[in-house]
C-alpha cells in the first residue's frame, strides 16, 4: 500500500501535516489530485489546504481520526526527510521565503509557491506554478445563465441515467445482461465539464463538486448546513445561487 501525507507551509511560515494516507498515494494515482489543484493555483491559504485534506480523505479513505497537525522543524525553514519512511510527501510551500528540504542526497531549495515530491528520503521532482495575484485580474466569462443552465443538463442527464438503470435492473428480461448500465449512456462528460467549471471560476474548496453530489445539484440543501466564518448560512439550495456564491455576489 503507498502512503503519503500533504504538509503545507502558509504564508506566515507554520507548518501542517496531514494524517498518513495509506493506499494508492502515488503521483499518478490518487494523489494526481493534489497536484492537479496545485498547479491550478489553490493552496493559497491554511483554509484551503485544510478543506481540500477533509474533502480529500471523505473521498478516498474516511478517517476518522484528526486529519491536520501542526509539523514541528528541528531547524528553521527546514523539512528534514532522511528519516522518513512515508512512500511519499507531497510538501507545498505558500510562505513568502524560500525553504529547505534535507534529503539523504544534501539539502535543496523548496522556492516559495513550489510543491516539493518527496519519496522516502529523496526529492522526486520540484512543481513550480504562476501566481493568480501576478495575473490579470480574474474575471468571470461565463453569466449566471449559462452556469446554470451547464447545471441543469448536468443534472438532468444524471436523473435520466438513475432512470434507465432502474428500468434495466426492474426488467427480468435483463436480469442476466451484467452489460445493461445506463450511464454507458450518459455522454456528457460530467467530470471534464466539472473540472473546467471548477479552474474558470476558481473554486479552490470544490464547492461545485459538493453542490452536485452531496447535495444533489441543491435538493438536498437545508438551512444551516453550510455556514461562513461568521456563522451565516450559504445559501447553495439553486445552481444560480452557487454561482453568486462563487463569484462573490454573496459575501
Amino acid at each position: 500500500m503507498t502512503r503519503g501525507k500533504i504538509i503545507y507551509i502558509d504564508r506566515d511560515g507554520k507548518s501542517y501535516s496531514s494524517v498518513e494516507f495509506n493506499g494508492d498515494m502515488y503521483p499518478d494515482g490518487k494523489a494526481d489530485r493534489i497536484l492537479e489543484m496545485f498547479e491550478l493555483g489553490y493552496f493559497t491559504n491554511f483554509n484551503h489546504y485544510e478543506a481540500f485534506v477533509i474533502r480529500f480523505n471523505k473521498s478516498h479513505y474516511g478517517y476518522e481520526d484528526e486529519l491536520v497537525h501542526t509539523f514541528e522543524c528541528k531547524e528553521e525553514r527546514v523539512i528534514d526527510v532522511t528519516e522518513n519512511w512515508t512512500d511519499y510527501l507531497y510538501i507545498i510551500n505558500n510562505s513568502e521565503r524560500e525553504w529547505v528540504i534535507k534529503d539523504k542526497n544534501g539539502a535543496s531549495l523548496l522556492d516559495k509557491r513550489t510543491l516539493g515530491i518527496v519519496r522516502f528520503q529523496q526529492i522526486e521532482k520540484m512543481i513550480h506554478r504562476v501566481l493568480y495575484e501576478d495575473a490579470k485580474e480574474f474575471s468571470t466569462t461565463i453569466s449566471k445563465e449559462e452556469f446554470a443552465e451547464i447545471m441543469n443538463r448536468l443534472r438532468d442527464s444524471s436523473d435520466l441515467v438513475d432512470k434507465v438503470d432502474e428500468l434495466f435492473r426492474n426488467s427480468r428480461d435483463n436480469v442476466e445482461c451484467n452489460f445493461c448500465n445506463g450511464a454507458a449512456l450518459q455522454i456528457s462528460h460530467e467530470s471534464t465539464v466539472v473540472y473546467l467549471l471548477r479552474k474558470l471560476l476558481k473554486d479552490s474548496i470544490e464547492n461545485i463538486d459538493y453542490f452536485i453530489y452531496e447535495l444533489d445539484y441543491g435538493r438536498k440543501y437545508e438551512p444551516g448546513m453550510i455556514t461562513d466564518e461568521d456563522g451565516r448560512d450559504i445559501d447553495l439550495s439553486s445552481a444560480e445561487k452557487l454561482y453568486d456564491y462563487l463569484t462573490g455576489v454573496v459575501k
